[in-house]
């Protein structure tokens, strides 16, 4: 079986909390990409949530929100599930 540390991306595209919906979208778009995990600050690197392409259909798209004026921290999950990078 594989550890976490095979299969993991090493230096993750990630947001801040205040961040627009639509810049976590445009990363999404130029990445390739369906979730993008979220910090607390440029500078711990701490993760607070993680938001994801269904995050931004279901509660921007569907509830006709703006995504430019609503932030991620809005629509992120905040109990993120996490590993080590050993098991």
């Amino acid at each position: 079986m594989k550890k976490c540390n095979e299969v993991m991306t090493k230096t993750p595209v990630c947001c801040l909390p205040n961040d627009s919906v639509a810049k976590a979208a445009e990363l999404m778009k130029s990445e390739n990409i369906g979730s993008i995990p979220v910090i607390e600050n440029e500078q711990s690197h701490k993760l607070v949530g993680i938001v994801t392409d269904r995050d931004l259909a279901l509660k921007i798209v569907a509830a006709a929100l703006d995504a430019k004026s609503t932030t991620v921290e809005t629509v992120m999950t905040h109990k993120v599930v996490t590993c080590n990078a050993d098991d």
